[in-house]
């Protein structure tokens, strides 16, 4: 068995994590891991997922914030009061 991550052979004294996927008794795949490289594996899959997560929260974000600087500062760049008291800061 070769490990997934690092390419070189799992002995029987590694700790290691066997992933398998199946249906009954049909099985789809096996995919092998020594233990370390398994979790360094999982916390890189689990930070691109909050990466992805984010920026995707951001670009959601930065347009409905950007339209609410410009309801609090008019043209020539001077904060409205009344536009702060209504948002709670006046």
């Amino acid at each position: 068995m070769k490990c997934k991550r690092c390419k070189k052979t799992i002995k029987k004294i590694d700790k290691a994590v066997l992933w398998k996927t199946f249906e009954g008794k049909k099985i789809y795949e096996e995919v092998y891991w020594h233990w370390k490289c398994f979790i360094e594996w999982r916390n890189e899959s689990l930070e691109n997922r909050a990466k992805k997560i984010y920026q995707k929260s951001m670009q959601n974000c930065i347009p409905k914030f950007s339209k609410m600087l410009g309801g609090i500062l008019n043209n020539d760049g001077k904060t409205k009061e009344i536009n702060l008291q209504e948002m709670g800061f006046g």
